[in-house]
């Protein structure tokens, strides 16, 4: 798998500032554990990935915040409870009425919750160079590489799965991009699709073991399609 050339240079000047002494520790682990990015013929059985989710304030990237991360392991495509993650996230405040009737997340729960910077550091410690799998994992993404940046002048560097894409490009083949029913990829509807009973739904631990079990599912259907090894999964 490879890096942008843009990632590259972002990459190098990180790595620059860690040799000066200028990024934390963690920071400079995580980008030190690049170099073992999976190469693209890697088979998946050989792969760490890791299924995450993120619960925000809302759904501005300028203006919300998390407020919660969720992840867990997928080892030799087996689920690894063991090999789990999750951080409650301090806000000054927990968001929109509606963002909280979804995550059920009051200013009292996260009272006590990790700083922002602080939980982001810690993801980064757990991820390592681990291929990421989100349901519409762009914008998971985009909000923890705000902290990023603004931060350490950063982002994610590893490689990243979509489900709701991945979904697409197995069920709908070359012509995966073109239009579909509304809200027929979302979580919901994929888990109600592959058997998937719901449970601790719109938290992000309980969204993430939903997400690793629908890549379960994608993955098996995908042996068919040839998605054996990292570079194939990551060719979305």
């Amino acid at each position: 798998m490879t890096i942008s050339a843009t990632d590259m240079l972002l990459l190098q000047a990180a790595l620059w500032r860690c040799r000066s002494g200028k990024l934390p520790g963690t920071v400079c682990r995580y980008l030190q554990s690049m170099k073992d990015r999976p190469k693209g013929n890697t088979p998946l059985e050989s792969v760490r990935m890791v299924v995450f989710d993120t619960e925000t304030t809302g759904f501005d990237l300028k203006t919300d915040g998390v407020i919660s991360i969720g992840a867990v392991a997928i080892n030799g495509l087996s689920i690894n409870v063991a090999d789990s993650f999750e951080v409650l996230v301090r806000q000054d405040r927990v968001g929109r009425s509606e963002a909280v009737a979804v995550h059920g997340l009051l200013k009292k729960d996260i009272a006590g919750g990790a700083g922002e910077v602080e939980a982001a550091e810690a993801f980064l410690e757990y991820i390592g160079s681990s291929i990421l799998v989100a349901q519409h994992a762009s914008f998971d993404v985009a909000m923890l590489n705000r902290i990023l940046s603004e931060t350490f002048r950063i982002r994610l560097f590893n490689g990243v799965v979509d489900t709701a894409s991945l979904a697409k490009r197995l069920e709908k083949g070359p012509y995966y991009n073109l239009a579909h029913k509304a809200g027929e990829y979302r979580l919901d509807h994929l888990c109600q699709r592959y058997g998937i009973r719901l449970y601790d739904r719109h938290t992000a631990a309980g969204d993430a073991f939903l997400t690793a079990q629908l890549l379960q599912r994608l993955l098996s259907k995908g042996r068919s399609a040839g998605i054996t090894t990292a570079g194939r999964l990551l060719m979305q």
